[in-house]
């Protein structure tokens, strides 16, 4: 009688942990795409409104600026600018690291970009100088 109650016991208890353990994963599961859902759109918003600026800022003429207020979400690694036209965003994913690319019809350069990386408002700097005789944006964070 008693190992009958016990082995109902263990049924009941592995009947339990059956049902919890994997809605537990896919809650995990889902929570983790739900959160890369919502910052690739924001990193779209981002990267457009930096290329969207400057090119405001570059046709405004050599010592214009403008200051933005960005709120980076997470999973951004590093903010790169390659051949003066692409911006690039470095990102953590779940498959692994990726890039956001943007592209720039203006001649865009890096300036400090200290600190970029890691959630929460950053403030950066869009600003019109001559380098190498050439008029170009320089993009530095603030």
């Amino acid at each position: 009688m008693k190992a009958q109650s016990a082995l109902e016991y263990l049924m009941i208890i592995a009947l339990t942990l059956g049902v919890i353990v994997p809605t537990t994963y896919l809650f995990y599961t889902y929570s983790k795409q739900s959160t890369e859902q919502i910052i690739y759109p924001r990193i779209n918003e981002i990267g457009i409104e930096i290329i969207n600026n400057a090119e405001s800022v570059y046709y405004s003429g050599e010592h214009s600026k403008i200051v933005m207020d960005v709120n980076m979400p997470e999973k951004i690694n590093d903010i790169n600018i390659l051949e003066d036209r692409e911006l690039v965003f470095e990102i953590e994913t779940e498959l692994g690291d990726n890039e956001m690319v943007f592209f720039s019809d203006i001649p865009i350069v890096k300036g400090d970009f200290t600190g970029i990386e890691g959630i929460g408002i950053k403030k950066i700097k869009l600003e019109a100088k001559e380098i190498d005789g050439t008029l170009k944006v320089e993009i530095t964070k603030i």
